[in-house]
C-alpha cells in the first residue's frame, strides 16, 4: 500500500494537476517553448510585443466588428502613481497581469478582477531623464519576472511571491543611464537596452544570465578604437555618442539572432561635433544571440541631426516581395520609412514613406541623401520633426490584410545648430528645436504587399502616442490624447467603436482570452502637454482599464 501512495504522490498527482492547469489554459511557467510559439497562445501576453516578431496580433475575433460595440469596463485598477505617462504593456500569464508605471512602481494584479496580488516600489534617487519617468513593461521567464528601473537596475522577483531573487546594475544613473524599456527575454538570458543618449552616453545591449543576474555580454553601440565603424566617428566623439537603445528589440529563434534598434547620435542637433556616418546610431543590428557578436546592420538616417531615432522594435515578417516570400526585417523608422530588410544579411529590400518626409531622397541601397536645402537646417521646417513620424509607440501587423497599423505624429520642426562640441553628463542637444504651431496624430495602415498607405486615420489630439492593436475580430485598437480608446475596421480605418477612460492615453493595447472570454486592456492616466479642443489636460493617475462583452 505504501508503494501504492508514494507512485500516487510522485506520478498521477503531478501529472492531474498539470492537466488541470493545462486545461485552464493557463500554465504555471513561461518556457522558452511557450515565447518562441507565444503567437499560439490567446490565453496570456508573454513578452512585450505579444510574439518574438512584435506583430501585437490577437488572433481571437469574439470580439469583432459586429460585436464591438457591446464592449464594456470589466475592472478598474487604481495605481495611484502620478508624474508621468502610464505607457506599460501589461503581460499577462498564470492568473497574474504585470502593471509597471511611471516613477518605478510594478503590481501585479489578478487579470479577471484586478485585486492586487502583490507589488514593489522601487527606492531610487534624482535620474537625469530626457522625456519622462516612464517605464514599458516586464519580461518573463519559468518563474520569474524581470523589471528595469529608472536608476539603471534589472532585477529579478519569484513571479508569485514578489520576493527579490537578484538586482544587477545596468548602468550608472549619475553618468544618466536609465532604463525605460522592458526586459526581452532570450533562452536563458534577459536582454535589456538603456536610455540616456540626450546626455553622452555610449549606448550599448546587455545580456544577463536569467538564474544569477549574471553579464553574460555586452553589444556597444559605438564601437570603439581598432573595431569596424569607429571610422566613422571624428575623434573621440564615439565615446559619448549616445545611439541609446531604450525600445525592446526582438528576437528569431529560427536564425538565433536578436534584433535591435538604436537611437539618435549626440550631440543632437549639431552633427558638425560628429562628422561621418556614426555608426551604430539610428541602426537595426543583428546580434548573435549567445555571444552578442554583430552579424549585420543598416542605418536608416546617417550622421542624423534631426533626432530621428530607429529604436522602433524590428518586426519579424514574412511577405511577399517582388514575387517571392521572403523573410525580412521590417522596421518604422522615425525617419518617415517603413524599411524591408533581408533578415538573414540585412540587405535592403525596400523602402516606403508613410508620413510626410522632405529631408531626404532615398539611393538604390536605402540610404537617404540629404536634400541640399537641409545641410543649413535652420530655415526649413523639417518632416518628420522630432516627435516622429513614428516615435516609440509600437506598430501591429496583421497577417489577415498583410497590413501593418502605425501610430504617426505629422509634427515639424526647425533644427537651430549651436557652435561648440556640447557637454556630455548635461542634455546638451548642441542646438535648439523650434516646433509647428501644431502637429496632427495618425492611424496609417501601410499595405506590406504594395508598399503604399491603404488608409489613414486621424485621431484627436497633436499626436498619437499609443501605438496599435491589430485582431482577427477585423478591427485595430487605438487610444489618443483625448481619452477614448479607438476600435477601427481594420479595412477602411471607420471608428466602430469607443471609450472615454478620463485622461490621455499613451500605452498600446493588449488582448487575452481566458475561460471562453475576450478581453482588451490598456494603461490610461499622463500629464497631457496637448492643447487641442477636447483633448484630456492635466496631471491625472494611472488607471488600467480592462474590457470584454
Amino acid at each position: 500500500m505504501t508503494k501504492i501512495l508514494e507512485f500516487v504522490a510522485a506520478f498521477l498527482i503531478p501529472g492531474l494537476l498539470a492537466f488541470l492547469i493545462g486545461s485552464t489554459g493557463f500554465a504555471q511557467n513561461v518556457s522558452t517553448d511557450i515565447l518562441v510559439n507565444a503567437q499560439d497562445y490567446s490565453d496570456r501576453w508573454v513578452t512585450y510585443g505579444k510574439n518574438y516578431g512584435a506583430w501585437r496580433y490577437m488572433p481571437d475575433d469574439q470580439i469583432n466588428r459586429e460585436t464591438v460595440t457591446n464592449l464594456r469596463p470589466v475592472w478598474i485598477k487604481q495605481t495611484g502613481v502620478t508624474g508621468g505617462a502610464f505607457e506599460v504593456t501589461a503581460l499577462v500569464n498564470d492568473g497574474r497581469m504585470y502593471l509597471t508605471t511611471a516613477n518605478s512602481h510594478l503590481i501585479v494584479v489578478d487579470p479577471l478582477t484586478g485585486e492586487e496580488l502583490w507589488r514593489y516600489d522601487h527606492d531610487f534617487d534624482n535620474v537625469d531623464l530626457c522625456c519622462g519617468p516612464h517605464n514599458r513593461g516586464v519580461g518573463l521567464y519559468e518563474d520569474k519576472v524581470f523589471y528595469g528601473t529608472l536608476d539603471a537596475h534589472l532585477i529579478a522577483f519569484d513571479a508569485a511571491t514578489g520576493i527579490q531573487l537578484w538586482d544587477a546594475e545596468v548602468g550608472d544613473y549619475r553618468e544618466s543611464f536609465s532604463v525605460t524599456g522592458a526586459p526581452l527575454v532570450v533562452k536563458d538570458m534577459v536582454l535589456i537596452g538603456v536610455g540616456g543618449g540626450e546626455f553622452g552616453i555610449r549606448g550599448y545591449i546587455d545580456a544577463y544570465d536569467v538564474n544569477t543576474g549574471e553579464l553574460r555580454w555586452r553589444f556597444y553601440t559605438t564601437p570603439s578604437e581598432g573595431e569596424p565603424g569607429n571610422e566613422t566617428w571624428e575623434g573621440d566623439s564615439w565615446r559619448t555618442g549616445g545611439a541609446p537603445t531604450w525600445v525592446t528589440g526582438t528576437y528569431d529563434s529560427e536564425t538565433d539572432m536578436v534584433f535591435w534598434g538604436t537611437g539618435n547620435p549626440w550631440p543632437d542637433i549639431n552633427n558638425n561635433a560628429r562628422k561621418g556616418d556614426n555608426l551604430y546610431s539610428n541602426s537595426v543590428v543583428a546580434l548573435d544571440s549567445d555571444t552578442g557578436a554583430l552579424r549585420w546592420y543598416f542605418q536608416a538616417s546617417p550622421r542624423d541631426e534631426f533626432d530621428h531615432d530607429s529604436t522602433s522594435e524590428p518586426m519579424i515578417i514574412e511577405e511577399m516581395f517582388e514575387g517571392e516570400m521572403r523573410k525580412m526585417i521590417v522596421q518604422v523608422s522615425r525617419n518617415g520609412h517603413v524599411y524591408g530588410l533581408d533578415r538573414m544579411t540585412g540587405d535592403f529590400l525596400y523602402a516606403g514613406e508613410y508620413t510626410r518626409v522632405n529631408w531626404a531622397e532615398r539611393d538604390e541601397r536605402g540610404k537617404p541623401v540629404l536634400k541640399e536645402e537641409l545641410y543649413e537646417p535652420k530655415d526649413t521646417m523639417v518632416f518628420p520633426g522630432i516627435y516622429g513620424g513614428k516615435n516609440w509607440p509600437p506598430a501591429s501587423y496583421s497577417p489577415d490584410t498583410h497590413m501593418l497599423y502605425i501610430p504617426t505624429t505629422e509634427w515639424g520642426t526647425r533644427f537651430i545648430r549651436r557652435e561648440g562640441e556640447g557637454r556630455p553628463g548635461t542634455m546638451d542637444l548642441g542646438g535648439i528645436p523650434q516646433f509647428d504651431a501644431s502637429g496632427t496624430g495618425w492611424v496609417v495602415a501601410f499595405n506590406m504587399l504594395t508598399g503604399e498607405i491603404d488608409w489613414q486615420k486621424e485621431m484627436p489630439g497633436n499626436f498619437n502616442w499609443a501605438g496599435t492593436l491589430a485582431t482577427g475580430g477585423g478591427l485595430v485598437f487605438s487610444g489618443a490624447p483625448d481619452g477614448y480608446i479607438y476600435a477601427l475596421n481594420d479595412e477602411t480605418g471607420e471608428v466602430l467603436w469607443k471609450f472615454q477612460t478620463g485622461s490621455g492615453l499613451y500605452a498600446p493595447p493588449t488582448s487575452f482570452t481566458i475561460n471562453g472570454k475576450q478581453y482588451i486592456g490598456i494603461a490610461s492616466g499622463t500629464r497631457d502637454p496637448s492643447t487641442r479642443e477636447g483633448v484630456a489636460t492635466g496631471i491625472s493617475p494611472g488607471n488600467y482599464i480592462l474590457f470584454s462583452l
